[in-house]
């Protein structure tokens, strides 16, 4: 494939799942407002967030599943999932049924696990030429979080004009339109390998062997686990405390979770400026969770203008440090157990979140002396910290495994650390 045609399905992959995320940022926004509405529970309202997150904690299953398929399949069925589920919701509104809520927001979170490590992990590194990978994967970043730029805003403004169920209804038809793209990229399968004459379970148990043959990996996990403890429930904190506290309208609410969309898309984007390779990686990861890191001391104050500001900082650095690491990970592992490893990866990650909702959760239910988002300003700053004292260590000269092609490379040099 001509380097010219890869570029032109990287851009269809690009924009068909930046239209799907513009859609599902109507989730965030609608549902939290909708369950505020029938319950009068902020709690319920920042769990809704871990209901979309907890699926992630079945990760590595999902990366042995994705592992045996053509990517581009994996990807529209997962897309096609979201959409029954979320077109589910006004439905399960209409009849204030929330424990279903909470059910259809769980498959939800299944579909966008599979949909993101397909795209993200799976279909960019095979579509895109390898010494394009580190600014096309900046560029993926950066178009994905204007899309949400865009989706809290507009979200806001269906949701004021409308109602939340139509809001739902618009997010639901956009992964229609990203399935349908998604049959028109190049077929994308294992690297080749006969995966579907291995069990599961080896996949499995190949992909966890790799992972705890890779400290750095370990590591990298640890420091971003350790930060989505704290941080990763925020923005279902800050639309709660919005309409509870500072008397916010959806709109409102809307610009400002768009204003940290914009932020971290303008992180995403510097991102890729920086010299590709993997030389200065570990300063450049260090700087962007310094300044993530320094937005969130400003969420402890009380004027709700410095709060907004303060996030919009956090988020500039979240989208710096997400792009970087995303194309350190793409770079750094084999293709045919680019599934499995970066589901397990995203395990840790993506897993720390609905941890994060129940923390945020419960100060935001207390009436003691203690700003709410306190633990997102703990966890930000000692994951930079750690990040600091120490970085991520070069990669392990690696045994060979069963299955695993060329998984076991030699151990990078002493010139480029990462």
């Amino acid at each position: 494939m001509s380097d010219r045609k890869a570029m032109r399905f990287f851009w269809q992959l690009t924009l068909a799942k930046a239209t799907s995320e513009a859609g599902n940022s109507f989730l965030y926004v609608a549902v939290p407002w909708a369950l505020m509405q029938i319950t009068g529970s902020g709690f319920l309202a920042v769990l809704s967030m871990a209901a979309q997150t907890t699926p992630y904690l079945l990760s590595p299953f999902l990366g042995a599943f994705i592992d045996r398929h053509d990517r581009r399949i994996a990807f529209a069925v997962a897309e096609l999932v979201q959409f029954a589920a979320v077109a589910a919701i006004p439905l399960i509104l209409a009849w204030h049924q929330v424990g279903l809520v909470f059910a259809a927001l769980f498959v939800v979170g299944l579909g966008k696990a599979v949909s993101d490590a397909t795209s993200h992990y799976g279909l960019i590194p095979a579509l895109v030429p390898h010494d394009r990978l580190e600014q096309a994967t900046g560029w993926f970043n950066a178009v994905q979080l204007l899309a949400r730029l865009a989706g809290p805003a507009l979200a806001g403004l269906t949701v004021a004009a409308l109602g939340p169920s139509w809001a739902l209804t618009i997010d639901a038809a956009t992964f229609i339109s990203t399935a349908v793209v998604a049959v028109t990229l190049p077929a994308v399968g294992a690297a080749g390998r006969a995966d579907g004459q291995v069990p599961l379970l080896a996949l499995l148990r190949e992909g966890f062997a790799y992972f705890r043959s890779r400290r750095d990996l370990r590591w990298l996990s640890l420091v971003l686990a350790l930060y989505n403890l704290g941080v990763g429930g925020l923005e279902p904190t800050l639309l709660t405390l919005g309409t509870g506290h500072w008397k916010w309208s959806s709109a409102s609410l809307g610009l400002v979770l768009s204003g940290g969309a914009a932020a971290a898309a303008l992180g995403a984007w510097l991102s890729s400026r920086t010299p590709a390779g993997n030389r200065n990686v570990r300063r450049r990861i260090g700087t962007w969770m310094a300044v993530s890191a320094l937005g969130s001391v400003a969420l402890l104050f009380t004027p709700p203008w410095v709060v907004a500001s303060g996030f919009v900082v956090l988020c500039l650095g979240e989208g710096g440090f997400n792009a970087t690491t995303m194309a350190l990970r793409q770079q750094e592992i084999p293709a045919e157990l680019s599934g499995r490893i970066n589901t397990i990866i995203r395990t840790f990650i993506i897993g720390a979140i609905p941890l994060s909702s129940l923390l945020l959760g419960v100060t935001l239910s207390q009436s003691l002396p203690v700003p709410v988002l306190l633990p997102v300003t703990v966890s930000a700053v000692t994951a930079a910290l750690l990040w600091a004292r120490v970085g991520m260590p070069r990669r392990p000269r690696t045994r060979a495994l069963p299955f695993a092609g060329h998984a076991a490379a030699d151990s990078l040099s002493e010139e480029r650390p990462v």
